[in-house]
């Protein structure tokens, strides 16, 4: 193993112990001080008229949390891109169930904007402003919205 495969493991298990104390001092908080938590999470989230605190509170600091926390932490420590440079080619699957990669979505020199989200409240409260986005430069640009895993997903 060389040193730079020996410095991504040692980042990951530093993101791992950061994961681990962020949700068990979290999980802490909510069972002494739920009402208290209820009301930060509300106040940060009081411009979005969709969010429910209902919804989401249960997923909240649990074991699934954790692991999705985690996973795209993890990633995040390989991410390679530059700021105006080309997004990697990662694979997506289209509606249809077919398997493509985000370059397959690019026409000629035209740009190709990016919208990675999921059905959480505030992707859902800012949708009405990308789609007017869309429609202000459909003649010059295109758009792909990435659906990525759901943060809070119940069952």
């Amino acid at each position: 193993m060389g040193l730079p495969q020996a410095g991504l493991w040692l980042r990951r298990l530093w993101v791992l112990f950061q994961v681990a104390l962020q949700v068990a001092v979290g999980k802490v908080f909510l069972i002494l001080f739920p009402s208290r938590v209820k009301q930060h999470i509300v106040a940060m989230n009081r411009k979005n008229p969709h969010f429910s605190y209902d919804n989401w509170a249960p997923t909240l600091y649990s074991v699934q949390y954790f692991w999705f926390v985690l996973k795209v932490r993890w990633q995040r420590l390989e991410d390679r891109t530059e700021p105006g440079g080309l997004a990697p080619n990662c694979p997506v699957i289209r509606l249809s169930g077919q398997r493509c990669s985000i370059w397959d979505f690019m026409k000629g020199n035209r740009p190709l904007v990016l919208n990675f989200g999921s059905c959480t409240p505030s992707f859902l409260f800012k949708f009405d402003q990308f789609k007017r986005l869309i429609e202000d430069f459909c003649s010059i640009a295109d758009f792909l919205i990435i659906y990525i895993e759901e943060a809070h997903a119940s069952g």
